[in-house]
Protein backbone atom coordinates (compact mmCIF):
# COMPACT_ATOMS: atom_id res chain seq x y z
CA UNK A 1 0.00 0.00 0.00
CA UNK A 2 1.48 3.40 -0.14
CA UNK A 3 -0.03 6.87 0.59
CA UNK A 4 0.98 10.46 -0.28
CA UNK A 5 0.89 13.34 1.55
CA UNK A 6 1.54 17.05 0.50
CA UNK A 7 3.30 19.09 2.86
CA UNK A 8 5.47 22.50 2.77
CA UNK A 9 9.40 22.19 1.72
CA UNK A 10 10.74 23.03 5.30
CA UNK A 11 9.00 20.14 6.85
CA UNK A 12 10.70 17.59 4.53
CA UNK A 13 14.15 17.35 6.49
CA UNK A 14 13.00 18.02 10.16
CA UNK A 15 10.89 15.02 9.54
CA UNK A 16 13.59 12.84 7.96
CA UNK A 17 15.49 13.78 10.58
CA UNK A 18 12.98 12.60 12.93
CA UNK A 19 12.11 9.35 10.61
CA UNK A 20 16.04 8.60 10.62
CA UNK A 21 16.31 8.89 14.71
CA UNK A 22 13.39 6.20 15.14
CA UNK A 23 14.10 3.66 12.52
CA UNK A 24 17.33 4.78 9.88
CA UNK A 25 16.52 2.27 7.37
CA UNK A 26 12.97 3.43 6.87
CA UNK A 27 13.91 6.66 4.72
CA UNK A 28 14.35 7.29 1.30
CA UNK A 29 15.51 10.22 0.18
CA UNK A 30 14.70 13.61 0.15
CA UNK A 31 15.04 13.67 -3.26
CA UNK A 32 14.65 16.59 -5.87
CA UNK A 33 12.51 15.79 -8.49
CA UNK A 34 12.64 16.76 -12.36
CA UNK A 35 9.08 18.08 -11.87
CA UNK A 36 10.60 20.29 -9.25
CA UNK A 37 9.40 18.80 -5.99
CA UNK A 38 11.42 17.29 -2.80
CA UNK A 39 10.16 13.84 -2.20
CA UNK A 40 10.28 11.47 0.66
CA UNK A 41 9.49 8.09 1.51
CA UNK A 42 8.99 6.04 4.61
CA UNK A 43 8.59 2.13 4.68
CA UNK A 44 6.23 1.80 7.76
CA UNK A 45 7.01 -1.76 10.19
CA UNK A 46 3.77 -2.59 8.39
CA UNK A 47 5.49 -2.57 4.86
CA UNK A 48 3.11 0.66 3.44
CA UNK A 49 5.06 2.96 1.65
CA UNK A 50 4.37 6.40 2.72
CA UNK A 51 4.96 9.70 0.55
CA UNK A 52 5.83 13.22 1.59
CA UNK A 53 5.98 15.49 -1.26
CA UNK A 54 6.74 19.52 -1.07
CA UNK A 55 6.49 21.77 -4.28
CA UNK A 56 9.85 23.33 -4.60
CA UNK A 57 10.28 27.52 -5.80
CA UNK A 58 9.90 27.66 -9.19
CA UNK A 59 12.52 29.26 -10.89
CA UNK A 60 11.77 29.77 -14.89
CA UNK A 61 15.16 29.66 -15.40
CA UNK A 62 16.15 25.99 -13.38
CA UNK A 63 16.19 22.89 -15.20
CA UNK A 64 13.40 21.99 -13.62
CA UNK A 65 11.10 24.35 -15.44
CA UNK A 66 12.85 23.45 -19.07
CA UNK A 67 11.72 19.93 -17.94
CA UNK A 68 8.45 21.41 -17.30
CA UNK A 69 8.53 22.88 -20.72
CA UNK A 70 9.40 20.30 -22.68
CA UNK A 71 6.45 18.14 -21.79
CA UNK A 72 4.48 21.04 -22.60
CA UNK A 73 3.67 22.89 -18.79
CA UNK A 74 4.67 26.16 -19.04
CA UNK A 75 4.28 29.49 -16.12
CA UNK A 76 1.59 31.32 -16.13
CA UNK A 77 2.19 34.88 -18.17
CA UNK A 78 3.10 37.66 -15.97
CA UNK A 79 0.03 39.78 -14.70
CA UNK A 80 -2.17 39.98 -12.02
CA UNK A 81 -2.66 37.27 -9.38
CA UNK A 82 -5.57 36.22 -7.33
CA UNK A 83 -5.98 38.94 -5.10
CA UNK A 84 -5.55 41.41 -7.73
CA UNK A 85 -1.69 42.33 -7.72
CA UNK A 86 0.57 42.38 -9.98
CA UNK A 87 2.94 39.58 -9.67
Amino acid sequence: MSVGFACVLSQVDPFVQACRALRPSSVDGPRDTPWNTRDAVVATPENARIVFTAAKPFDPASQEARNLKAVGITPPAAGRGDTGEDV
